[in-house]
């Protein structure tokens, strides 16, 4: 895609938009996971990542359906992968396209792409699926909501994960504002009474099952013309000065011999 820097407006099919969002919470939480520092609040920001990444795999699980291995979650796509499986392409590098890793004698497959204010992005997923999903939403996102997917320097892995997590409490710290914990919300239903309890409260008055939409940005625009003025129609003749009925104005005349020099 040689495009501006706002995405193409190419959505794919409605799952295929849930799997990409649930894919970037996962992304997102490990990045804050591997920023973490020392001390409690490093420990505290890791433990909360691990948490959130747990049940946006159980998220991912349902939309899926099937259960994922922790290292099979996706994750962003380090430097020298994203070079060995460019090169895998044919037809060249392109903003976005699914590559199988078996010519690198890896398993699964790699998404590779370049989105313009943000450089070089790309996604390492188990399944094709997750790939394809991922593809999409490289090139229908703007800028801003793919920086999870820079590609890292070295490759990430996905902490240990609790075998069990409470959904209700992981729900509770979702944000009902942002698309990605929207979509992780909408495959968590089901799971319990308690957990859809706390998705019903924690998203009350929000419409977990609404179509994707994808709202081009507002261009900064200049000053505004100033409105054209209309000359103003001349006045009725007033009561006073009614024309003879049958009179013609006569047209002005041009005359025939210059006035100059």
């Amino acid at each position: 895609m040689t495009a501006p820097d706002y995405p193409l407006i190419a959505l794919g099919s409605y799952e295929t938009y849930q799997l990409a969002h649930i894919a970037t919470y996962i992304a997102e939480r490990l990045a804050r996971h591997h920023r973490s520092g020392r001390g409690r609040e490093g420990r505290m920001a890791r433990s909360a990542a691990v948490r959130d990444i747990a049940g946006a795999a159980t998220a991912m699980g349902n939309a899926t359906g099937t259960s994922i291995p922790d290292d099979d979650l996706p994750r962003p796509l380090d430097a020298d992968t994203f070079t060995a499986a460019r090169q895998l392409l044919a037809t060249g590098p392109r903003s976005a396209d699914v590559v199988a890793l078996a010519g690198l004698g890896r398993t699964g497959f790699a998404v590779v792409g370049h989105v313009p204010g943000l450089g070089e992005v790309g996604a390492r997923a188990a399944s094709k699926d997750v790939a394809d999903a991922l593809r999409a939403h490289f090139l229908t996102q703007p800028a801003g909501e793919l920086a999870a997917w820079a590609v890292t320097r070295v490759p990430q892995k996905i902490p240990t994960l609790p075998r069990q997590v409470d959904l209700a409490v992981f729900v509770e710290h979702l944000d009902p504002a942002r698309t990605d914990d929207r979509a992780v919300a909408r495959n968590l239903r089901g799971q319990n009474r308690r957990t859809d309890a706390a998705i019903r409260g924690r998203f009350a008055g929000v419409d977990l099952d609404a179509p994707a939409v994808v709202t081009p940005p507002v261009r900064a625009s200049g000053p505004r013309p100033r409105r054209a003025i209309r000359p103003r129609r001349p006045a009725a003749p007033g009561p006073g000065l009614r024309r003879p009925s049958g009179h013609r104005i006569a047209a002005p005349t041009v005359p025939t011999t210059s006035a100059g020099p």
